[in-house]
C-alpha cells in the first residue's frame, strides 16, 4: 500500500511539473493547477500535498499571493544577503544600487553575509525590486559572538550583532568556566532555518561583557577578522624584509638627493606616501609623489600575498589597528621613515602654472625622507600660527606646495567635484579602554594639501592603465539612480532649490556641486548636504573605468596607499605589465573576481569600524542618561528622526512613540514629519533640544526624547493609514583620515 502511494505521488509530481513547464505561461495559484489536472474533485488532496512537498524541496517556488512557478522560469540572482536588525534584508546585485529587497517573512533562515540564491517577486510599495531567498548557497559565518545566559542545565548565547536575531543553544561540554553575562564565541553547528533551534559549540570565553577593553575583541569575533598572522606569513615577511636590497639599479632611479618629506597623523606609524617639490624659472612646477613599493616585498601568490588579499584592507579601531601586512613590513621597511633609504614607486609630474598636467612619468625609485611632519604642524605653519617645523628649507617649500594644491583644488571644484567635508569622530580613551570624550577629528588645510597631490597621482595612474590596457582595477563611483535624483529634486524644490533633472539628460556632478556650494554657510547647509549624500551610490572597485561621480572624473584608481589597501598593490603590479599585454596574465585570479572580493572586504571593514565606534558611543552615553543636549536633526524616517548632538559627535533616535503632542505623518519625498493637527514640522537641519532617554547596548542604538516630552508609548494609535517605513541610509564616518 505504501509503495503504491509513493508511485502515485511520483505520478502527480511529474504531472504538476509538466504542467508548470509546458502549459503555464505565468505563475499560477494552487487551485489553478488542481483545476488543470483534475476533472473531478478526487485527487485534490494528493495534488496539494504534492505541491507542498515540491515547495519544501525547493523544486518549485511559492511566490507572494500563493502563486507557484518553476525556478528556471523566474528571475534568479546570486548575491550576499545583508540583514537588517528589523528582520528584513537585501541581496547584493551585480551593479551598485541593484540590490534586491527581502522582507522579513522571505529570508528563509539566511544569516547576515550568507551567499544566497534569490528570486525576484516584483516591486514593493516604494518601487524597490523585491524578492525572497530561495536557497542558501554558502554559509559564510561559522561563528557567532554573544552574551552567555545560564539556565538550569544549559547555556544559551544571544549574539551581539543586532542583525542576527536568533538565540543559540550551546551544546556539548564547556571548555572553560563561563559566567552569566560573559562574552563567548560559539562555533555554529545548527543554523537557523525556521524549524530547528540554532546550536553551536562553545569555542572560548572573552570575559565580562562590561569590560570596555573587550569592545574591539567583540568586533573582531563578530566580523571574523584575524587578530594575528600565521607563522608562515610572519616568516615570509621577515625573510623579505631582510633580503630585498634597498639600492638603485638599472630599473630603479636614485632620488635620495631630493628633498623628500612625509605628512601624516600625529599617531601614525606607517608612512606610505611622501612628496618632493620644486618650481622652475618659467613658473611651472615639478612634483614627485613617492609611494611605498610594496610589490618589491610581496611576491604574487606567496603566503604573504594570499593573506593580504584575504584581508583586503587594514582595519582601524579606536584602540588598535589590524594591519594588512605584518609589522616588520607595515611599520618597518615599507614605511617611508625619515633618514632611512626606502624603495618607492614615484609619479613625477610637470605641472603648468595653471594646474594643467604638461608631462608625467611613473617609475621605481630609491628615496630618503628628510622630514616627518604631522598634519597639525603643517596646518599651523600654513595658517601663520606657531609651528615647530624648521624654517629652512621647509617653511617656504610647504607654502609653495600649498599654493599649487590650492590651484588644483579650485580646478577640481570647477570640474564639479563634490565637497561635503563631513566630521569624523575621534574617540578619546582612558587606560582601560573606556571612552572619556568623543570629539570631531580636526580637518586641517594640510589634509587638503595631501589630498590634492594623492588625487593627482591616482588620476595619472588611472589614465595610464586605461591607455595601456583599456581595463584595470579602477575605483568607480557611478551616477545616482534616476529614482534617487527625482526624490532629491522634490526635496530641494520644497526648499526653493531647483535641481536640473531632465528625462534623457544625465545629471552632472557639477549640478550637485553647485547646490552644495550655494547652501554652504547657510542655515540649510547640513540639511541639503545630507540629502545630496543620501542620493549617491556606494563607491567600489571594477575592471571597467566607469568614472567617479563624486570626483567628477572619467577614470580613477587607488595607487597611493598600498600598505593598507590591496587594490593599490594590484595597480602597482599592473603598471609593471608591458604595454599591449593583458594585465590579467600576471595574476593568479581574474581581476574582475578580485574587484568584487575587495569591494566586499572594504564593506566589511567599514561595518566593523562603525560597530567599534558605536560600542564606544554606547558606553559613553550610558553615563549621560537623563542629561540634556543641544543638537540638530540629521535624518528623518517613518519611525522618527535622528539627532546629532553639537557638543559631542553622537547621533541618536527620537522615536514617533515619544512624541505625544500630535500624530505625525512622514513625507518621504521631502524627508520631513508633519503633525496632523498642529502642523508642526521636523526636518533635517532643524535645531532641537533633546534628553538622553535610553541606551540600547544590544541594538547599539541611542534614543533621545525631545525636551518637554516623556519617553513612552502612545495611548492612542494614529487615525490615518500606517506610515511607510523607510530605513535611513547614509554615509557614516569610519573614524579614520583617508587620503583619497
Amino acid at each position: 500500500m505504501e509503495k503504491e502511494q509513493q508511485v502515485k505521488g511520483r505520478d502527480w509530481e511529474e504531472k504538476v511539473l509538466t504542467f508548470l513547464r509546458e502549459e503555464a505561461k505565468k505563475p499560477v495559484k494552487s487551485e489553478a493547477i488542481v483545476s488543470a489536472l483534475l476533472r473531478k474533485k478526487k485527487g485534490r488532496t494528493e495534488i496539494l500535498r504534492t505541491l507542498e512537498g515540491l515547495v519544501e524541496r525547493k523544486v518549485v517556488v511559492r511566490l507572494p499571493g500563493g502563486y507557484i512557478a518553476l525556478p528556471e522560469k523566474l528571475h534568479m540572482r546570486t548575491g550576499i544577503f545583508l540583514a537588517h536588525p528589523d528582520g528584513y534584508g537585501f541581496v547584493t546585485g551585480e551593479k551598485a544600487g541593484d540590490d534586491l529587497f527581502v522582507p522579513p517573512h522571505a529570508t528563509h533562515g539566511a544569516m547576515h553575509q550568507d551567499r544566497v540564491l534569490a528570486v525576484e517577486t516584483g516591486r514593493d510599495g516604494r518601487g524597490r525590486t523585491e524578492g525572497q531567498v530561495f536557497e542558501i548557497a554558502e554559509r559564510i559565518r561559522k561563528t557567532v559572538v554573544g552574551v552567555a545566559h545560564l539556565f538550569e542545565g544549559g547555556l544559551s548565547v544571544k549574539p551581539r550583532d543586532p542583525r542576527i536575531p536568533h538565540e543559540f543553544l550551546a551544546v556539548g561540554s564547556l571548555k572553560e568556566d563561563v559566567k552569566d553575562g560573559d562574552l563567548v564565541v560559539l562555533e555554529i553547528t545548527v543554523y537557523p532555518d525556521g524549524l530547528n533551534i540554532p546550536e553551536g559549540h562553545l569555542q572560548k570565553s572573552l570575559g565580562d561583557a562590561g569590560n570596555p577593553a573587550l569592545d574591539t575583541d567583540l568586533v573582531l569575533a563578530t566580523y571574523q577578522l584575524p587578530e594575528s598572522f600565521q607563522e608562515n606569513v610572519e616568516a615570509e615577511a621577515r625573510e623579505m624584509a631582510r633580503t630585498v636590497p634597498i639600492e638603485p639599479d638599472a630599473f630603479r632611479e636614485d632620488l635620495r638627493g631630493h628633498t623628500v618629506l612625509t605628512i601624516d597623523g600625529d599617531n601614525a606609524r606607517d608612512f606610505d606616501d611622501a612628496l618632493s617639490f620644486s618650481e622652475r624659472d618659467d613658473g611651472t612646477f615639478d612634483i614627485w609623489i613617492h609611494i611605498a613599493d610594496v610589490a618589491a616585498y610581496v611576491r604574487e601568490g606567496g603566503a604573504l600575498d594570499r593573506e593580504a588579499y584575504r584581508r583586503g584592507t587594514s582595519v582601524y579601531f579606536p584602540d588598535r589597528v589590524i594591519p594588512m601586512f605584518p609589522e616588520v613590513l607595515s611599520n618597518g621597511v615599507l614605511s617611508l621613515n625619515p633618514g632611512e633609504d626606502r624603495l618607492a614607486r614615484t609619479v613625477s609630474v610637470h605641472l603648468g602654472a595653471d594646474g594643467t598636467i604638461l608631462d608625467f612619468r611613473i617609475f621605481r625609485s630609491v628615496i630618503r625622507s628628510r622630514l616627518r611632519a604631522t598634519y597639525s604642524q603643517v596646518h599651523h605653519l600654513l595658517t601663520g600660527e606657531r609651528s615647530n617645523i624648521p624654517d629652512e628649507p621647509w617653511s617656504a617649500l610647504l607654502q609653495s606646495m600649498w599654493k599649487v594644491a590650492q590651484i588644483m583644488r579650485v580646478l577640481r571644484f570647477e570640474r564639479g567635484s563634490l565637497d561635503f567635508d563631513l566630521p569624523e569622530p575621534e574617540i578619546i580613551l582612558d587606560m582601560r579602554g573606556d571612552p572619556v570624550d568623543i570629539v570631531r577629528s580636526p580637518r586641517y588645510v594640510s589634509h587638503q594639501l595631501i589630498e590634492e597631490y594623492m588625487l593627482l597621482a591616482n588620476r595619472i595612474v588611472a589614465s595610464e592603465l586605461l591607455r595601456r590596457f583599456g581595463s584595470g582595477m579602477f575605483r568607480v563611483h557611478e551616477s545616482p539612480s534616476a529614482e534617487k535624483l527625482e526624490d532629491l529634486a522634490v526635496f530641494l524644490g520644497a526648499l526653493g532649490i531647483v535641481l536640473p533633472v531632465r528625462k534623457g539628460v544625465a545629471l552632472k556632478a557639477k549640478d550637485l556641486s553647485g547646490v552644495l556650494e550655494a547652501t554652504r554657510g547657510t542655515p540649510i547647509e547640513k540639511m541639503v548636504h545630507f540629502a545630496v549624500l543620501r542620493s549617491l551610490k556606494q563607491a567600489r572597485y571594477d575592471i571597467r573605468a566607469l568614472g567617479h561621480f563624486g570626483l567628477a572624473l572619467d577614470d580613477y584608481c587607488h595607487f597611493t596607499s598600498p600598505i593598507r589597501r590591496y587594490p593599490d598593490l594590484i595597480v602597482h603590479r599592473m603598471i609593471d605589465s608591458k604595454k599591449g599585454a593583458s594585465p590579467s596574465e600576471d595574476f593568479s585570479q581574474p581581476i574582475d573576481v578580485m574587484s568584487v572580493h575587495l569591494s566586499d572586504r572594504e564593506r566589511v571593514s567599514v561595518d566593523a569600524e562603525r560597530m567599534a565606534i558605536d560600542l564606544k558611543r554606547i558606553r559613553f552615553m550610558s553615563r549621560h542618561l537623563g542629561k540634556t543636549f543641544e543638537g540638530a536633526i540629521s535624518g528623518v524616517t517613518g519611525f522618527g528622526f535622528f539627532v546629532e548632538l553639537r557638543e559631542i559627535l553622537v547621533e541618536g533616535l527620537v522615536t514617533l512613540s515619544s512624541l505625544h503632542d500630535d500624530f505625525y505623518l512622514y513625507d518621504d519625498k521631502k524627508h520631513l514629519l508633519r503633525g496632523e493637527s498642529t502642523k508642526r514640522v521636523f526636518r533635517i537641519g532643524d535645531p532641537v533640544t533633546v534628553r538622553v532617554a535610553r541606551v540600547d547596548s544590544e541594538r547599539l542604538r541611542i534614543e533621545f526624547a525631545l525636551e518637554g516630552e516623556s519617553a513612552g508609548e502612545r495611548s492612542v494609535r494614529p487615525r490615518k493609514p500606517a506610515r511607510r517605513r523607510q530605513d535611513r541610509k547614509g554615509k557614516r564616518s569610519s573614524g579614520r583620515n583617508q587620503k583619497s
